[in-house]
């Protein structure tokens, strides 16, 4: 057939975690905590569907960096996060960072939902627009398909349903962003 999907990554995203080595995630969690007004694992799991395994990586990384802080354990083995002074001055001067081109979709709305924290819903809102808009370049060129359908082979058929999976996919996502930054704008509006 003569096609292959290839992920198409941008190396200033590369650059940019290996720079700074903070991710969407990382601010999202600082964000959440500082001023979204989840202070514990399980609020975090509950608020925003963060799995303890996945996301204590995270704050054992901002803990070590000093700008989390974590309580000794409380009733139910909860301990209660607090950001530092570091934690909210490194928030406050660099979350733009986090409005970076990801390759998932979850990244890229904790990115705006740290916009919406800080209370910059236009940021927010172009951000989404711009990724929208990122999402529709990178749609895939349909390929040459052999005439005869019927003449496909098993890896033929995998790479045209690959194909057409991707290509819808990135259409809906742009879709979604577009609806999404849409109904900032007008509740901000309201």
């Amino acid at each position: 057939m003569g096609f292959r999907l290839t992920r198409s990554y941008n190396i200033v995203i590369t650059m940019f975690v290996k720079r700074k080595n903070y991710s969407a995630m990382d601010f999202f969690v600082l964000a959440m905590i500082s001023r979204g007004g989840l202070h514990s694992l399980y609020e975090l799991q509950q608020g925003v569907g963060l799995q303890p395994g996945g996301i204590q990586p995270v704050l054992k990384k901002l803990e070590q960096t000093g700008f989390l802080k974590r309580s000794e354990q409380q009733k139910r083995r909860r301990r209660l996060m607090t950001v530092t002074s570091e934690g909210e001055q490194f928030l406050n001067d660099g979350w733009r960072e986090c409005l970076d081109e990801y390759p998932d979709a979850e990244s890229i709305l904790r990115a705006t939902t740290v916009a919406i924290l800080m209370g910059d819903w236009q940021t927010a809102c172009t951000y989404l627009m711009g990724m929208a808009s990122q999402l529709e370049r990178n749609v895939l060129v349909e390929p040459d398909k052999p005439p005869r359908r019927q003449t496909w082979s098993p890896v033929d058929w995998y790479e045209s349903m690959r194909w057409s999976w991707e290509n819808g996919r990135r259409k809906s996502a742009a879709n979604a962003f577009r609806e999404i930054a849409k109904e900032l704008e007008d509740s901000k509006r309201s």
